[in-house]
């Protein structure tokens, strides 16, 4: 069997070279097209990049913009609020309205500091505790004294205090 001598007709190198020419131009054109997307794309990517860039250099300005405001903010905040717990209730038997007024009669030995900043209510927390110390609470024909057992300071004061029934 012997394959026919094609290759001497014009038509069929004619049609071959067509195909091989057509194949080269679509290649040309693919790679034409591929190319000026992707050219697209990597401006597109530079573009995305530089505006990351800027905004990651926004959030870092305003990042450290906040952290100095609240530095700013912790130094001028206020005591809000004050609270009392009693450690040794149960054993000296402090209940009900005898608890009340006691804890009464040290809230308003203390509430002008509410509203004090916590910075200078924290340079006289020496001078705080002595005054409490030494003050005698009368209630209900009973004499009490109280130790400070622990204090914290920030916008709560927070105040554990031991109480003594004094005779």
């Amino acid at each position: 069997m012997r394959i026919p001598p094609l290759y001497r007709r014009k038509g069929y190198q004619r049609f071959f070279a067509g195909i091989i020419i057509g194949i080269i131009i679509g290649w040309s054109f693919f790679m034409l097209s591929y190319g000026e997307l992707q050219d697209d794309y990597i401006k597109l990517i530079r573009e995305k990049d530089n505006q990351i860039g800027k905004l990651k250099n926004t959030i870092d300005h305003y990042q450290d913009e906040d952290i100095q405001k609240n530095k700013e903010i912790e130094k001028k905040l206020r005591i809000q609020e004050i609270d009392i717990t009693f450690l040794n209730q149960e054993k000296i038997k402090l209940v009900g309205l005898s608890k009340i007024e006691l804890e009464k009669s040290i809230h308003f030995q203390l509430h002008d500091l509410l509203t004090k900043d916590i910075e200078s209510v924290s340079k006289h927390t020496n001078l705080i505790v002595k005054a409490l110390e030494n003050k005698t609470f009368i209630i209900e024909n009973e004499k009490f004294q109280v130790k400070v057992y622990q204090m914290h300071l920030y916008t709560t004061l927070r105040l554990y205090l031991n109480v003594e029934r004094v005779k």
